[in-house]
């Protein structure tokens, strides 16, 4: 309830209201009970911090925090940090920290410092939520950074999908609980709890696109058209999200169909004659974008440009483009071949963002593979009943179920991978899915064991987690007729 009478209090509990409105309108906490708040040390993020601290026991959550020294303002940077792990001393709060140097794997991909210092947070995030079983990855994005990306993705050109901006909860467990409070509201909660916060000094560097626009072109637009541009911006967002996620989500299930490599290649690809028969260029264009983000990462997106440059291949204008990041299209046999490239690859490896525990390895049909980082061997035999008593297997599936035949595997996309945040599989013959998480606890396997533990997908689902769970839905059973025998073994390595 607002207080008229008491204009601290009103501010504060105006922003606590609508976090919480926007947690349980959008389901951001749906299906997890752990938030990891990424902590810069600006006024959005410790104002995201201490909301969230409000409302955790109440939302009955875990709340933790982290943050990342971008190694970019040196002795500035480093306070940021020091602030940072000092509050969430005082608050009570874990607090999870590292070091990037962002200049120099900006250098290594060819990309801005921002796009770099993004790409280098997220990961880094994702790993302290791999390390620890926490669930979401909350990031303090507000009303003005909704604005500021509609417009920014404007200018560069976009879509329907850009135009619908920042989302509030994206697949991989991001979310975005004050995505419809206003900066001048985060700055007045501040004042009235009596917060400090740090001021990035990059936030005035106009040399940045973001800053750029929130310091020179949104005023400019505020004066001479539109007092309440902002607003009319983030606005924008809200009407198209809907339209846009209809289609995505109609693109994603085409592409299942559409975008089959051949089995162990490294690379995604798309059947061009099969785009072909797509007669609506928006979904065309949505599905370079996927293929696009399954090849680099979630996390990666192509301008307007970039796709018309991969549409130009597909009407057979050219056979290839090098896109940011160290993508690289080709034609190749019928299909649009979508690889990362070698200076991708050693960017990561170079600043050590990966797990090392991660892996992945696409596996095909009567052939022994030994995945070293976790110590293990696994091979995959697709037979008929008769022969189920000559091989050896620690795994049943039905083949049948699958959709594999007595020719092989064809399209089908075998892996074999370590877990992700979200990662879920069927429990019940009706399909109904559970936590990998909450799996590995009711097996009481230790928290630092299972990174180790193999997950083998087929064509991105989750048909069996060796040694520890196979899929309702694609158990061998009396009635099975073909199977897909898998052996697994541990080994030490």
């Amino acid at each position: 309830m607002i207080n008229s009478d008491n204009p601290d209090r009103d501010a504060v509990q105006l922003v606590i209201q609508k976090v919480s409105d926007t947690i349980d309108k959008n389901g951001l906490l749906d299906g997890g009970k752990s938030v990891l708040a990424a902590l810069s040390g600006g006024a959005d993020s410790v104002c995201m911090l201490s909301v969230l601290d409000g409302i955790a026991k109440k939302k009955g959550f875990k709340l933790y925090a982290a943050h990342l020294n971008h190694m970019i303002r040196g002795e500035e940077a480093d306070g940021d940090e020091r602030f940072a792990k000092e509050l969430c001393e005082k608050m009570g709060i874990e607090f999870f920290s590292e070091s990037a140097d962002v200049p120099a794997l900006a250098k290594l991909i060819g990309r801005s410092e921002e796009e770099a210092g993004r790409r280098a947070r997220y990961e880094f995030l994702r790993r302290v939520c791999r390390d620890n079983d926490i669930d979401f990855i909350a990031t303090a994005h507000n009303r003005n950074d909704q604005a500021e990306t509609v417009l920014m993705r404007i200018i560069r050109g976009t879509g329907l999908s850009g135009l619908r901006g920042i989302i509030y909860k994206r697949g991989d467990g991001v979310i975005r609980p004050l995505l419809d409070v206003t900066r001048s509201e985060i700055e007045n909660y501040c004042a009235a709890k009596g917060l400090e916060y740090r001021t990035d000094s990059t936030n005035l560097d106009t040399r940045y696109t973001r800053n750029n626009i929130r310091l020179n072109l949104i005023p400019m637009l505020e004066k001479e058209f539109n007092p309440n541009i902002v607003s009319a911006l983030a606005n924008l967002a809200d009407v198209t999200r809907e339209d846009a996620d209809f289609l995505d989500g109609y693109a994603s299930r085409l592409y299942a169909r559409l975008g089959a490599p051949m089995p162990k290649m490294p690379y995604k690809a798309l059947h061009i004659e099969s785009l072909k028969t797509v007669k609506q260029r928006s979904i065309v264009s949505r599905l370079i974008s996927i293929c696009a983000k399954d090849a680099m990462g979630k996390d990666y997106a192509l301008e307007k440009k970039h796709i018309d440059a991969v549409l130009k291949m597909i009407d057979g204008v050219s056979s290839g483009a090098k896109l940011p990041g160290g993508l690289d299209v080709s034609v190749r046999y019928g299909w649009l071949e979508f690889k990362k490239t070698d200076i991708e690859q050693k960017a990561t490896q170079s600043l050590n963002y990966s797990n090392n525990n991660e892996f992945y390895v696409e596996v095909g049909l009567d052939k022994l593979y030994n995945i070293e980082k976790i110590g293990a061997q696994i091979s995959l035999t697709l037979i008929n009943r008769e022969a189920l008593s000559e091989v050896k297997h620690d795994i049943l599936l039905d083949a049948d179920k699958l959709g594999l035949d007595d020719n092989g595997i064809g399209n089908a996309k075998f892996v074999l991978r370590s877990r992700i945040i979200g990662d879920r599989i069927a429990v019940y013959k009706n399909g109904k899915t559970k936590k990998l998480k909450s799996l590995f606890i009711d097996r009481k396997i230790r928290s630092e064991d299972r990174d180790r533990v193999p997950v083998l997908c087929l064509n991105g689902e989750i048909i069996a987690i060796p040694g520890v769970r196979i899929s309702e839905i694609y158990k061998a059973d009396k009635r099975t007729k073909n199977y897909l025998v898998v052996h697994y073994e541990r080994y030490e390595n």
